[in-house]
């Protein structure tokens, strides 16, 4: 009776850990790079074989912050990218770094 037990338990701790691992595979997956910026003043956005210039001016503002996108990086910090909502057509990229954040404008 008690060997049951153990193998009862056995397989619970290995379901559980399976579960945990499929769920962590899942989130860091999430946060994946996709992008890099470069440039002194984090001037370009370089996504997906697309360039993207920095720009402090645009028809835009934070509350038009859509859907995650993914994570950029200038080789020490990483960003979180966003796409902007009423832009289909993807000019812009909200770009958020701590709590900073700046747009990119397709080039």
């Amino acid at each position: 009776m008690e060997r049951t037990g153990k193998k009862k338990g056995l397989v619970i701790l290995l379901g559980a850990l399976a579960v945990l691992t499929v769920l962590a595979v899942v989130l860091l997956g999430r946060y994946k790079v996709v992008g890099r910026i470069t440039g002194p003043e984090w001037d370009y956005l370089e996504m997906d074989g697309v360039t993207y210039a920095r720009r402090d001016s645009t028809p835009y503002s934070i509350a038009d912050k859509g859907e995650f996108l993914g994570l950029a990086t200038d080789g020490e910090r990483k960003f979180r990218l966003y796409a902007v909502k009423g832009d289909e057509e993807r000019n812009y990229i909200y770009c958020f770094w701590d709590w900073e954040g700046f747009f990119y404008q397709k080039e």
